[in-house]
């Protein structure tokens, strides 16, 4: 133990110092902001990341004691790998406690921008009675938000109806959104709150919505009450084995990090967001019995669907479910809530020294018959009457390596199976390795196992990844993911199949230095869509993309970070597209004011929205914006924080974008006359 105290001196002489200057010097949030665009630097569309967001301000807040944590713990921390948690455990177990969270330097797995990034959501302090167990109602936090945010330009959604069509559809309620959330969380365990939020041309405390908010969200949690593991009650997400069965909660597909393959379910959990169909409300509880877990839940609740007048056997049939939540007009609204959904199942499994196994059930009933129109792709979806999944899960450790996978069916319908493993062949060098065979008639309704498409369903594939750590701070990672569908595929009138590559590489030194170089290229098929050809012949085609990201840390008060990105797009008989995408991000920290200011101007030019690229943007606490950068133009934004004392923080956030060669933006509704689309967030937030 002497000589590793000697050794842990000495690195922090060396590099300690640096190290703290530099992290003390960051926001938090920005760390935060960071991680989050690395998990969707993929998406395209708008991802749900209120239960991922809840942990990471939760434990910027509330450092987790790396001496005495465990692996459940740590693996709320999305952005570690199952790698790195093993590790930091077995550190502990072998040297003993940590001195400092500074000795995150010997520890096998991690480099600089690891450590970087972990740092403020862990502290080492030696054991206390309160790493114990705490009373359930003690050392509790209050937490309020208000936002209200706003489109600057009129769309024609909210003006007068013409004189010649005064019945023409318009938005009944303001261009004002509103939100609101509360939640009271202990260090023993409970945590309680509602959400309520009222969307941009929603009516409010009128009409449709004469209680206020035209969505309304309550939830309660408490672990650890004797044989009780957990109990939620209100609105909840469950979350199994690899997805295949049963998850409700947003999952994230592919990235640049190989290793988050593999999924990290949280069983039954709170959920606060402002998804207004895709959750669960009713109750659930997790018991352990003997060396089981064992989870059970109920839900009941009506969701957003297109009823038609033809009933079969008194039971109504709809055409559409939307999830966009969105109620403005006479048709939306006659779509809020009108059909009921019905889910119930649950889960038993054992944790062995190395083996954990599991079982899932899950029931699903709506109350009324899918109707679709003529889709020849959807030939084979599984109705949603008296639907059951069941499933086996599994994870098995042996030595470096972890193997993971899961098997289930729709009873009555197909069948789905996913399985990998992690490998970490060197302590530079790790491996993943994922196959999947979804068949055509599996359910993906409350599923989400990876996929290339929108659901685990109709879909074989292999993905390997991997993670190189060339020499000190260079990485290089990557993935090869090859996939088909034996049956067709929305926009798809045939069999097909495609091929999806990225690699990225990063230099990480002990400075205020992050550079990265990515390349991305996807194969895919599609419908022909040239006009003057009657048939629609399935062609292959193909996106690439690639991007130079520098970020520099000046001074400590001072972040910038400049992209470049070029996309191209090739389809058959049809000439080459691209588009190229520059921006240049700004913050400004100063040292003795409470005060953080961020800001982007970027640049764009693009043949066609094919070749769009997106890129995310920081925001206010909680939301979430990654818009597509199409056509030709200028984007810029501002967001500013300050925080009063310590409890109450003000975000304002102004974005503008300016199309030059568009004189209208949108459609219908949500018409812009002119070429320029702005929009303006506040919100509050009030700790107690």
């Amino acid at each position: 133990m002497l000589l590793k105290k000697l050794v842990i001196y000495f690195t922090i002489g060396l590099w300690g110092l640096s190290l703290h200057a530099q992290i003390s010097a960051i926001d938090p949030q920005s760390i935060i902001a960071d991680i989050v665009e690395e998990i969707v630097a993929n998406s395209e569309d708008d991802v749900d990341l209120d239960a991922l967001m809840d942990d990471l301000v939760f434990f910027a807040e509330n450092p987790i004691n790396i001496n005495s944590t465990t692996r459940e713990e740590l693996g709320r921390l999305i952005f570690l790998s199952d790698f790195q948690i093993i590790s930091l455990i077995d550190y502990v177990k072998d040297y003993g406690p940590f001195v400092t969270i500074y000795e995150l330097q010997l520890v096998i797995g991690f480099d600089y921008n690891d450590i970087s990034r972990l740092i403020p959501f862990v502290k080492a302090e030696t054991e206390t009675q309160q790493d114990k167990r705490i009373p359930l109602f003690k050392w509790g936090k209050h937490d309020l938000f208000i936002r209200a945010r706003s489109l600057i330009e009129n769309q024609v959604g909210y003006t007068p109806p013409p004189i010649s069509n005064p019945d023409a559809s318009r938005y009944k309620g303001n261009k004002l959104g509103l939100y609101t959330r509360y939640s009271y969380r202990t260090r023993g365990g409970l945590q309680m709150g509602f959400v309520g939020e009222k969307d941009p041309g929603e009516e409010f405390f009128k009409g449709s919505n004469p209680y206020g908010f035209d969505h309304y969200s309550f939830h309660l949690q408490i672990d650890d009450i004797g044989k009780i593991e957990r109990l939620v009650v209100g609105d909840f997400n469950a979350t199994f084995g690899q997805g295949l069965t049963m998850w409700t909660s947003t999952s994230f597909g592919k990235s640049p990090d190989p290793m988050g393959v593999r999924k990290r379910p949280n069983g039954l959990t709170r959920f606060s967001s402002t998804n207004e169909n895709e959750f669960l409300r009713g109750a659930g509880a997790t018991i352990k019995v003997g060396r089981f877990d064992v989870s059970v839940f109920g839900s009941y609740k009506y969701i957003d669907a297109n009823l038609t007048d033809s009933l079969i056997d008194g039971i109504s049939m709809f055409t559409t479910r939307p999830t966009s939540g969105l109620h403005r007009t006479t048709s939306e609204i006659s779509n809020k809530k009108t059909l009921a959904e019905f889910v119930a199942g649950g889960n038993i499994s054992i944790a062995l020294k190395k083996l954990n196994l599991g079982a899932t059930a899950s029931f699903v009933n709506l109350d009324g018959v899918y109707d679709p129109p003529n889709q020849p792709y959807r030939y084979f979806e599984p109705q949603l009457n008296n639907r059951v999944n069941v499933g086996l899960d599994f994870n098995y450790g042996l030595g470096n390596h972890l193997f993971f996978g899961e098997a289930a069916t729709t009873v009555n319908n197909g069948s789905g199976v996913v399985a990998g493993g992690l490998f970490r062949l060197h302590h530079q060098l790790t491996l993943s390795i994922l196959g999947r065979h979804y068949q055509k008639d599996y359910s993906t309704y409350y599923t989400n196992a990876l996929a290339d498409g929108s659901g685990p369903a109709n879909e074989s594939g292999v993905l390997t990844g991997f993670n190189f750590l060339l020499y000190r701070h260079w990485q290089l990672s990557g993935y090869v993911d090859v996939f088909q569908s034996s049956w067709l595929r929305y926009g798809i009138n045939a069999p097909s199949r495609g091929h999806d590559y990225l690699l990225e590489a990063s230099y990480s030194p002990r400075s205020r230095i992050n550079v990265k170089l990515r390349y991305r290229f996807k194969q895919k098929d599609k419908n022909q869509t040239i006009d003057e050809e009657p048939n629609r012949w399935v062609i292959p085609y193909n996106q690439q993309a690639l991007r130079f990201h520098l970020a520099y840390n000046p001074t400590r008060t001072v972040s910038l970070k400049t992209r470049i990105e070029f996309s191209w797009y090739n389809e058959e008989n049809l000439p080459q597209e691209s588009g190229i995408m520059l921006y240049q991000d700004i913050s400004y920290r100063p040292n003795k004011v409470p005060l953080v200011i961020t800001g982007r101007f970027a640049v764009f030019e693009t043949d066609s929205w094919n070749t769009r690229i997106y890129a995310y943007e920081n925001d206010v606490l909680y939301y979430f914006s990654i818009p597509a950068y199409y056509s030709r133009g200028t984007r810029a934004y501002l967001l500013a924080k300050y925080s009063i004392k310590r409890n109450i923080d003000i975000w304002l956030r102004v974005a503008q974008t300016y199309f030059a060669d568009q004189k209208e933006l949108g459609s219908s509704l949500d018409k812009i006359e002119g070429s320029t689309r702005s929009d303006v967030r506040v919100q509050i937030r009030y700790k107690f």
